[in-house]
């Protein structure tokens, strides 16, 4: 019971601390367990990417499936998993609750988040470059990583398209060439409890690469006067994605809680939430035993060694995703904010040589920012 309590412990307090989910909270976990507690050795979650790339669900999950397997079995992957998305269904149920409420454009409140994200862009930055030897290697790592970052970059290329590539790639290379709510709008036309388990089930399903894979599909089924659900305005839906990117939890959690609880409240967050995680989490908990029983499987073998350099692929999209919200913005025109620069190199070098821990990175980080704009405030009030 004591290692059930501080799985979900330590997994409740990295989603808590960690905002945009998915590699973020793989790089905290990754410290965490290695490090602190000794569950696993150094990078050992990390080098498990491909696989939780390759099975439907979100990064996150995957990487609580993984420490909870690992440590105590089915009981270890319930308590871990729960630990993940626990932070998600209180907070934006909260923010649900009071959305309209929310100071979005508090200068101090934006600072710590531009902080933050500094820092998760420093801190995958490191990941990267950890991780880079060990999956690009050879004339199939550089040319599928090449491939992976144009496709992604094109932006109209699915993630998931390009992961199902990857494998297909790999396993001919191994197998072919062996040795070589409805406020406002319309009725559901089915019961509301059925709509959220059958809808995030779905999302579940195809949720190959995690949250960002989602949001087409988000914005087919809950925005604009012709969809099936909730049907929000572009504005309120754009207001969500940032605010799912500003608060503790992986971005695919925090849409799905608040889109449950829009429909149905706090019943219909959290259904919502374990609808989402339940397909990804029952199939990498089976994959991860027949990887290991069927390890030298060449198909097997295969699907691990296509993957592999798109994973990097993958992360430096991520890297770029969170770099073009403080690093650089384009909503105006190209933007360099030299602070938040600064602040992501030193975050950078700080993960990279381990100078503190990750969490408490990501606080100094946030407060630091949020302490500079203090500064600019009282210059500006003093002396403008």
């Amino acid at each position: 019971m004591a290692k059930l309590w501080l799985l979900f412990r330590e997994m409740f307090k990295i989603a808590l601390c960690v905002v945009g989910g998915g590699f973020a909270i793989l790089a905290v976990a990754d410290e965490v367990f290695a490090r602190k507690f000794k569950w696993t050795r150094e990078g050992e979650i990390a080098e498990h990417l491909p696989v939780f790339q390759m099975v439907p669900g979100i990064i996150a999950g995957h990487t609580a499936v993984y420490v909870g397997r690992k440590i105590a079995g089915i009981p270890g992957a319930i308590c871990a998993v729960a630990g993940v998305f626990l932070p998600s269904v209180a907070v934006f149920s909260a923010i649900a609750a009071g959305y309209r409420f929310i100071p979005l454009e508090n200068r101090f409140l934006v600072a710590a988040f531009m902080g933050l994200r500094a820092a998760l862009t420093g801190i995958i930055a490191a990941m990267v470059i950890r991780g880079w030897k060990k999956n690009v290697q050879g004339f199939y790592g550089y040319g599928a990583l090449s491939v992976a970052v144009v496709a992604l970059a094109a932006g109209r290329v699915n993630p998931a398209a390009v992961i199902l590539w990857a494998i297909a790639c790999g396993v001919a290379a191994k197998t072919l060439c062996r040795g070589a709510g409805s406020e406002g709008g319309r009725r559901f036309c089915v019961p509301v409890w059925t709509a959220i388990a059958a809808v995030f089930l779905k999302y579940g399903l195809i949720a190959f690469g995690g949250g960002y894979v989602l949001v087409p599909v988000y914005i087919g089924d809950f925005v604009g006067p012709l969809a099936p659900y909730l049907q929000l305005g572009e504005g309120e839906f754009a207001d969500v994605m940032a605010l799912t990117q500003m608060t503790p939890g992986p971005i695919a959690v925090n849409c799905a809680t608040f889109f449950g609880y829009r429909m149905a409240g706090i019943a219909g967050a959290l259904l919502a939430t374990v609808c989402l995680l339940v397909p990804g989490t029952i199939i990498l908990y089976v994959a991860l035993g027949s990887l290991e029983r069927f390890r030298n499987n060449p198909v097997v073998q295969g699907v691990v060694f296509g993957i592999k350099p798109v994973t990097i692929a993958l992360m430096l999209n991520a890297l770029w995703a969170f770099a073009g919200q403080c690093v650089f913005t384009r909503a105006d025109g190209f933007v360099w904010h030299p602070a938040a620069t600064v602040l992501a190199v030193l975050s950078l070098w700080a993960a990279w040589r381990r100078k503190i821990g990750i969490v408490g990175l990501i606080f100094a980080v946030a407060s630091t920012s949020a302490v500079l704009e203090g500064l600019i405030y009282f210059i500006e009030n003093v002396f403008g």
